[in-house]
This record gives C-alpha cells, structure tokens and sequence, in this order.
C-alpha cells in the first residue's frame, strides 16, 4: 500500500541544536500497514537539506577525477581520515541543481564542465537525517588537473585532485579503499555502463545529454 505525507502526523518539533549541522527532535505518528496510526515515536533528524554531487570522467584518458580531504566522520577510520570523493555541495538558497554542479566542481577541482547528465537523486542515511543528494556525470579533458590543489578557504576546505585511470579506479573499488558512499553509487554506475558500452575510451552521454 503506497504511503504519502498524509499519513504521517508531526505531534510536536524542537529545535536541539543549530552549529555546522542543526538537529531537531519530533514527536510523530504514522500510518501502519495494517490501516491503524502507530503510537507516539520521538526521532531526532540531522536536517542537511539538499546536495550535489558530479562523477567526473575523461573519456580520451579513460581516467577518472576524484578528490581527497579530510572528513571528521572518519577520524576513527583504521585507514585514513582523508577519504577519495566525487565533487559534491550544498545547495545553497536560490541555486539550481546545475548552478550548484558547476560551482561545485569550479570551486573542487578547477574545472568548467558544460554538458552535464542527472543520475538521480537519494538519501544518504534516512534513518537520522534528511541530507538528499542530485548525482550528476560528466565528460572533462584532465589534462593537468591531478596533483593540482583546490577548494574554499573560508569553508576550511583543503582537497587534492587525483586523476585515476579507470583500471586503478576499479582496484580500489574491489580493495575497499574507496569508502565514501556517493563516490561509489556514482563509480559502480560508471562501472556498469562502461561494461554495457564494451570497454573504456567512450562517451557515456547521448546526444540528448549533450545541452
């Protein structure tokens, strides 16, 4: 049976905190499966908004660009604290989704992408927070980019761009090394369009994607 908001009931909301992420507490009812209203369940929900994130990829050096910076939800990682990332941010208000991409990656990487292809869209952790991020693909010349340093000072962002050739992309995907959930849904996509496209070296976009 296919549920919408109107079977949920907001009782009571306060606001917890409100530093770098803003927590807030409800008190809510919902619909169960058997048509009755659950009893009263208090959550707490990390309210992150909507994000962006871009696979970049070069056809030509069947490479793909990723970042690496620091990330407190890491600290404790046996590995590193220093996670490889796909270009992503924080909508900000009256942005578009492909105003946010090209910043984005302007502002991560150094690079100008133009065509730009929407993945889609998903929660990261619907459990506790309401953080969704727009994944979008596309096609670069990385010419000069790895090694290169990016990001806004005044965010405390401090990345290193790595261009990784598809073959090492895929090592660290099957070692585990690539941990960051919106790096591989967007690299396991790459991967599965890559193997329907019969190898490496072409674009993934269509002619429609190319606006």
């Amino acid at each position: 049976m296919h549920k919408s908001q109107r079977d949920v009931e907001v009782i009571h909301k306060t606001a917890e905190y409100a530093g770098f992420l803003k927590v807030l507490k409800f008190q809510v009812r919902h619909r169960l499966y058997n048509g009755e209203m659950s009893h009263t369940i208090t959550r707490e929900l990390v309210e992150r908004g909507q994000a962006v994130a871009v696979l970049l990829y070069d056809p030509h050096a069947d490479a793909v660009v990723l970042i690496e910076q620091f990330r407190i939800g890491a600290l404790r990682d046996p590995d590193s604290a220093w996670l490889l990332e796909v270009i992503a941010g924080m909508v900000k208000k009256g942005e578009s989704l492909t105003d946010v991409a090209r910043r984005e990656c302007r502002e991560e990487s150094g690079c100008y992408p133009t065509s730009l292809h929407y993945i889609g869209r998903y929660y990261l952790t619907p459990g506790g927070s309401s953080e969704q991020i727009h994944l979008f693909y596309a096609e670069v010349d990385s010419t000069g980019m790895h090694g290169t340093l990016a990001g806004v000072e005044g965010e405390a962002e401090d990345i290193q761009v790595q261009v990784v050739p598809w073959a090492e992309v895929v090592t660290l995907m099957d070692s585990g090394r690539i941990v960051n959930a919106t790096a591989m849904l967007a690299l396991q996509w790459l991967r599965l369009r890559k193997c329907g496209e019969g190898g490496g070296g072409k674009s993934i976009m269509t002619k429609r994607d190319q606006q």
